[in-house]
């Protein structure tokens, strides 16, 4: 049995074009699968014109899977035009946000390979009541213990939300065909997930990583212009710096992304990635890392919870449980 630590080294290998031929792929393809990438392991492996060097039984598997999510993409990138145009006949000119921003931008004919869970639009504050009462004349409805709204014909999801101002340049506005909307530039895109995912999902405490996250990142880096230094610079205290910072070592690690130099300088962030990476690769002997860092962050949730005197232990012991088991996706 291939050793978690081969198999995360495996698959990113994959991702980055060059596949390692003493793999193990069928740990390499759970893993691909558990992270959502392989669909991606497929795309980049055959632009890499490499995919002939894998077994054919692993081979026509990630090309059912990539295709199948090819032809989901489709269906969610047409979602996604039905509700901008619904949007865009009240004046409304959302800003996408996440997997939605490239399903937006792809040519008329392909979609992106990246496996995309919902569709994420945010509108201005004042814009937010009218845009849910646009969408539920689409037929979309609010899912009970889900933030989103849904319709039962559609491939996924569509999360609303308000904007709100990030510090940096403002979003440009794009149209396609008919269609308008608001991209952010790539400075904000790169900051919205690595909030989302550092402090609202709370894994820099917690000792994980999002790995499909991290390789949107690298991807953005490679075609945009990303100034990880003003990034850094707009952090709001060293402990933020400290989360940043370790995010960025670990996309130097997996993807050889270049981050300034002095990432790497504080004893607190070398720590906080060896212990990411540790409990990533040894699964089992770094499980106690895993625990305490769970416990940290859900009693840290749970006591930053308003009214939660007033709901009770049983409550309680629902958002614990919710914030222990949440991304299951993450490694």
């Amino acid at each position: 049995m291939m050793h978690k630590g081969n198999a995360l080294e495996a698959l990113v290998a994959g991702l980055r074009g060059c596949p390692d031929d003493r793999a193990d792929w069928q740990a390499v393809i759970a893993l691909a699968n558990h992270c959502l990438l392989t669909p991606d392991l497929f795309s980049s492996l055959a632009h890499a014109g490499q995919i002939h060097r894998l077994p054919q039984d692993v081979r026509e598997y990630l090309r059912f899977v990539h295709d199948c999510n090819l032809e989901r993409n489709l269906r969610l990138r047409a979602q996604l035009g039905e509700a901008v145009a619904a949007l865009n006949r009240r004046s409304i000119v959302p800003l996408l946000l996440k997997g939605a921003i490239p399903l937006f931008l792809s040519p008329p004919g392909p979609v992106p390979s990246r496996m995309t869970s919902d569709l994420d639009v945010a509108v201005e504050p004042d814009e937010e009541a009218t845009a849910r009462a646009c969408l539920e004349e689409l037929g979309y409805v609010e899912v009970a213990g889900a933030r989103g709204m849904a319709r039962g014909q559609d491939a996924g999801m569509l999360e609303l939300r308000a904007s709100r101002a990030n510090g940096f340049e403002p979003p440009r506005f794009v149209q396609r065909d008919s269609l308008r909307v608001r991209i952010p530039p790539a400075q904000s895109r790169v900051r919205h997930w690595m909030e989302h995912d550092l402090f609202k999902e709370g894994d820099y405490w917690r000792g994980r990583i999002d790995l499909r996250h991290l390789r949107d990142l690298a991807q953005l880096a490679e075609t945009d212009d990303v100034d990880w230094t003003a990034l850094q610079a707009s952090m709001w205290d060293r402990g933020a710096r400290n989360a940043l910072d370790t995010q960025l070592l670990a996309l130097h690690h997996f993807f050889g992304t270049r981050i300034p130099a002095k990432c790497a300088q504080r004893p607190m962030v070398r720590f906080q990635h060896w212990r990411r990476i540790f409990t990533a690769t040894h699964p089992i002997i770094g499980a106690p890392l895993r625990l305490a860092g769970n416990l940290a962050w859900g009693a840290r949730r749970v006591l930053q919870s308003d009214g939660l005197a007033r709901r009770g232990p049983s409550d309680l012991a629902r958002r614990i449980a919710r914030t222990l088991l949440s991304g299951r996706t993450k490694i």
